[in-house]
Formats: structure tokens, C-alpha cells, sequence
């Protein structure tokens, strides 16, 4: 079996990124849409370095990121909305959880990347969720303070997730009618 063929299952710390406002933008300027990606890996790329994440994916103007230490996943993460305030157009939501994931090639599944990129939106711009596994994780750290959004039904995902997001380091929080807007109401049964 080639190396490209083997799969390997782990845990790890996962983040997807996405740029607020971009398809708007690429549809008013495409070349200004694609100097903000260039600009997005000449920023993120040495930060995701910097904390040892591997920059799995690219997924449009998203990004998959892995970490081995869900605390490197936050740091990384709160550095990155730091280092991306100044620049415009780059506004990034953050989505952050932790779970085994299945690397075959330069290609991840699993049930926890699902649930990683279904946080994303609840992140407010230049704002970082987490899920409650990563809020459990960094809960003895004083350094970081959390705020619970919910337990939302999350698109094809099992397992319940509660949702919150970084209030420290200066993080916004999300607008609540915004997020309950993206909240799943229960299904009723009958």
C-alpha cells in the first residue's frame, strides 16, 4: 500500500477558519479576493507553524487545521484573530473542538471535523467557538474565559455539542439573536 493510500486515526485538536463576507467579496472583486487568501497564508502560516498545527486544508477561504494539544489550538487561534485585526477584509470566525479524526492522505474525516465546522458560524467576527469538550480542556487554565451560546442540533452530526465562545483576549462575543437563529430548534416527538 502507497503512502498516500494509508490511513491513520488520531486525536487532535481541530480548527476551521472562514472569512467573514468573503463570497460577497469575490463577487464584487475577484483579484481582491484572491490577494486576501495569499494574504490569509502569509499571515496564518507562520502562527500555525509557531504553535507545531499542521495546515491540513484548504476548503475556499476556509482553512483545516490540526493541533496535538487542544490549548496549542486556542493559543494558535487567539493569535490568529490578533495578528488579522489590522488587516482588511480579513475577518475570520474560529471554530475549535477536539475528537479522532481519520487522515488518509491530505484528506481528514470524521464525525469530529463535522462538528468543528458546525461551531464555526456560531463564532462572532474575529471571534473564536469551542465546543465543551475544548471548554473542559482549557477550563483549569485562568488565562482563558468562556461564555456558554447552546446546544444546538448540529447538520448531520449524532452526538450532543455544546457550543461556547473565548471572552478573553479581548475576543467579541457573538450577537445572541444571531445565534439563535442558527440554533436548531428540538424536534418534537410525537
Amino acid at each position: 500500500m502507497s503512502s498516500t493510500n494509508k490511513i491513520e486515526r488520531k486525536l487532535a485538536a481541530i480548527v476551521f477558519t472562514d472569512i467573514v463576507g468573503f463570497t460577497k467579496l469575490s463577487s464584487q472583486d475577484e483579484r481582491l479576493a484572491f490577494s486576501l487568501l495569499e494574504k490569509q497564508r502569509e499571515i496564518l502560516k507562520p502562527i500555525v507553524k509557531e504553535f507545531n498545527g499542521e495546515w491540513l486544508k484548504e476548503i475556499g477561504d476556509g482553512l483545516l487545521l490540526t493541533f496535538s494539544t487542544v490549548s496549542g489550538a486556542v493559543e494558535c487561534s487567539i493569535k490568529i484573530q490578533e495578528a488579522v485585526k489590522s488587516t482588511e477584509n480579513l475577518n475570520l470566525r474560529i471554530g475549535v473542538h477536539e475528537g479522532e479524526i481519520t487522515v488518509k492522505g491530505n484528506d481528514v474525516f470524521g464525525d469530529d471535523v463535522n462538528i468543528a465546522s458546525r461551531i464555526e458560524p456560531f463564532a462572532a467576527e474575529g471571534g473564536i467557538s469551542i465546543s465543551g469538550k475544548v471548554q473542559q480542556n482549557i477550563s483549569s487554565l485562568p488565562e482563558f474565559e468562556t461564555k456558554f451560546i447552546g446546544q444546538p442540533a448540529l447538520k448531520g452530526v449524532k452526538q450532543k455539542v455544546e457550543v461556547y465562545c473565548i471572552t478573553s483576549h479581548d475576543l467579541p462575543e457573538p450577537d445572541i439573536k444571531e445565534v439563535n437563529a442558527k440554533l436548531e430548534k428540538p424536534k418534537k416527538t410525537s
